[in-house]
């Protein structure tokens, strides 16, 4: 069933309801103020010479003319009330008129426990039977039992019409004011119907009552849903290019390592004797293949969210120290000095620890990798947590100044960010400027007195 309808209707049950009750209500009280207005009118009309007539001629009392002279002198009051047939009885319920009925053993059984007026209905259920006990308690004129139009019965037309009448204008009104409720709720239906198809479309609703507060809500769940799905697909885009960028990237490294695995292999042979130094550029090809991974995972993590996902307090020189031990053994076995250098106090920044000491090792790495045998390396952190400067200089080949600022334009994308530079210099660095960005640091790339690069990072001018 509809709302309009089920409120209809709830609304006329509840109207029928009511009124039934109201008329039961009045039914009663009507009764019973109408047998009081008999009861009082019956001892008036006893006290002004009616029981001087009766108790002179109890065997004919009420005589037809008597009658009518008595409720003429009984007064306007009585005028109102409905003519009735009066017969009198003594204590004992017996009356010495033989046109009397018998006295009914219900008002006899009323009237026998203390009652002075009792009432019944009669065998006509048109009219009611009242018995009055006199004031007077002895005489054949003690009680009168009078046959009177009673109401009508509470379960009637007379009742139920009204009732059934308002609840049909119950029903009518509620119907018609139903309208804007339930256009509102059918508005509400099909907005929240339409995210199906168009989830961008907002879930408006006028009004400050509870259907607005119920379309707010809806509103608000629409939005978290929308951000979440965002999220999701993010996170799945970044998930296809990781895969499909490690399938390309990993591709070239792996095919040269296994190319040198295989030229050892045959010269093991050959019976050709290998040095230490047969090695060598497998050794490299693997950490190159282990940082290209690193580097490949930190790209999509950095592709996935925008600013920062975890924010600590990241201590800088137990970072630049962590770092340059993970890089010594590779720059001695390629005979490049790595040196380091911190301060005694210890300078902290706000960041995410992860991507700091990604793109730090980035910088070492790369200083390590395109150095030469008697190189030079030294990871220098001057200064403390609110003025503080971090540099990685290397006496290598470095970077041409035309190139310096292409391979720093932060967030840089596309297939040419993930191939090598001729000289070396490729998703490393984008990978520190896209870090370096988001910690809002300064990044700079000079030439080393000599010969060489010099990388230095620096709070921005902005934090």
């Amino acid at each position: 069933m509809k709302l309009r309808a089920r409120l209809a209707l709830t609304l006329g049950i509840a109207a029928v309801s009511l009124l039934v009750i109201m008329g039961w209500a009045q039914s009663r009280w009507h009764s019973r103020m109408r047998v009081d207005a008999l009861a009082e009118a019956a001892v008036h009309r006893m006290e002004s010479g009616g029981r001087e007539r009766c108790e002179a001629n109890p065997e004919g009392w009420p005589t037809p003319r008597r009658d009518a002279e008595s409720r003429r002198r009984a007064g306007p009051r009585n005028h109102r009330l409905p003519p009735h047939r009066l017969f009198a009885y003594d204590s004992s319920f017996q009356s010495r008129n033989p046109a009397s009925p018998v006295f009914p053993t219900e008002l006899a059984q009323q009237l026998g426990t203390g009652n002075d007026v009792a009432v019944s209905r009669s065998d006509d259920p048109r009219r009611a039977q009242v018995a009055v006990r006199m004031p007077w308690q002895e005489g054949p004129c003690a009680i009168v039992l009078m046959r009177a139009k009673g109401p009508p019965p509470w379960f009637s037309a007379a009742v139920l019409m009204p009732a059934l009448l308002v609840a049909l204008v119950v029903i009518m009104v509620a119907l018609f004011a139903a309208g804007p409720l339930v256009r509102r709720v059918r508005q509400l239906t099909e907005s929240v119907r339409r995210l199906g198809s168009d989830a961008e479309a907002p879930i408006e609703i006028d009004g400050n009552d509870e259907i607005a507060e119920l379309g707010a809500a809806f509103e608000q769940s629409r939005r978290t849903i929308e951000a979440q799905l965002a999220s999701l697909r993010d996170r799945e885009a970044a998930l296809r290019n990781y895969i499909a960028n490690t399938t390309h990237d990993v591709m070239l490294p792996l095919s040269v390592l296994q190319g040198h695995l295989v030229s050892l292999q045959q010269r093991m042979e050959a019976g050709e004797t290998l040095d230490a130094n047969a090695i060598v550029p497998s050794i490299e090809e693997s950490q190159y293949l282990g940082s290209l991974l690193h580097n490949l995972n930190a790209a999509a993590r950095l592709e996935a969210t925008e600013g920062l996902a975890h924010r600590n307090t990241v201590n800088l020189n137990t970072l630049v120290e962590r770092v340059v031990e993970r890089h010594r053994p590779v720059a001695s076995r390629k005979q490049v000095a790595l040196e380091m250098a911190v301060p005694e106090r210890a300078v902290e920044l706000e960041g995410d620890l992860t991507l700091l000491e990604q793109a730090l090792g980035n910088l070492v790495q790369n200083a390590v990798r395109y150095n030469k045998a008697g190189g030079h390396i030294a990871v220098v952190l001057r200064g403390d947590s609110r003025s503080w400067s971090l540099d990685v200089i290397d006496d290598g080949p470095g970077i041409p100044e035309e190139d310096r600022d292409r391979v720093l334009k932060p967030s840089f994308r596309g297939t040419e960010a993930r191939t090598r530079h001729p000289h070396g210099m490729g998703l490393g660095l984008h990978i520190v400027s896209d870090v370096a960005r988001r910690h809002r640091l300064a990044l700079a790339l000079g030439e080393t007195e000599g010969g060489g690069l010099t990388v230095t990072l620096r709070p921005g001018l902005d934090t």
